[in-house]
């Protein structure tokens, strides 16, 4: 019975059964540095339709902005909310949806390629 207990317990404050494997965990754009950031925009940007890359476009043209400057505005909450304007209707959030399916996909290809070659060097 104490053993029930305990497992309880420990199945409480864990939160998770021994039986389910870990989640891996995905690594965060933002706490990437501003060259990494980049790297994942242009990687998303090759991998992505013609219409995300014309809606990212039309950011960085009323924006005057550069890839750095998008890169370093994806992570700062005021922007964020500003940006929130090009994203209203339904099409133009599914594109957003797209393009970040693609940058998460970037990103572990980045971590993978770029800061273990440079931790080998």
């Amino acid at each position: 019975m104490r053993v029930l207990a305990l497992f309880l317990l420990a199945l409480v404050i864990c939160g998770t059964t021994a039986q389910q494997p870990a989640k891996k965990k995905r690594a965060l754009f933002c706490v990437l540095p501003d060259q990494y950031r980049v790297l994942a925009l242009e990687c998303m940007w090759t991998h992505s339709y013609r219409e995300v890359q014309a809606m990212i476009k039309s950011i960085l043209v009323k924006r005057q902005w550069g890839a750095k400057h998008l890169a370093h505005g994806l992570c700062n909450p005021y922007e964020i909310f500003k940006l929130k304007k090009f994203f209203k209707g339904k099409i133009e959030q599914k594109l957003l949806q797209e393009a970040i399916a693609r940058a998460e996909l970037c990103i572990p290809y980045i971590l993978k390629n770029y800061i273990n070659r440079e931790a080998a060097q």
